[in-house]
């Protein structure tokens, strides 16, 4: 999936979604890294990104980078699911 991708089908949704990666568990995503043409999703222990605050964080990013899951090796993220209070993304 492409930033822009991303963005686009996301933009009527709840700002203070928070971001997760789904998997069992699922994992918070708390930062963010841009690198040759992607971006890279950060899961850690904190706090959960919002949709808004990932918003934000991604304005200066090219439009077309491809959404990642950070870690060897990274994962391509393809999509997400809504479920209620958060945007779990896989």
């Amino acid at each position: 999936m492409r930033l822009i991708d991303f963005d686009r089908s996301t933009g009527d949704l709840t700002p203070q979604l928070r971001l997760y990666v789904e998997g069992p568990p699922n994992r918070p995503i708390c930062d963010l890294r841009v690198r040759d043409g992607q971006l890279d999703l950060i899961p850690g222990t904190g706090r959960p990104l919002t949709l808004d605050q990932f918003r934000a964080r991604t304005q200066q990013v090219k439009p077309t980078a491809s959404l990642f899951l950070a870690g060897p090796p990274p994962q391509r993220l393809y999509g997400y699911r809504l479920i209620p209070q958060c945007l779990l993304l896989g």
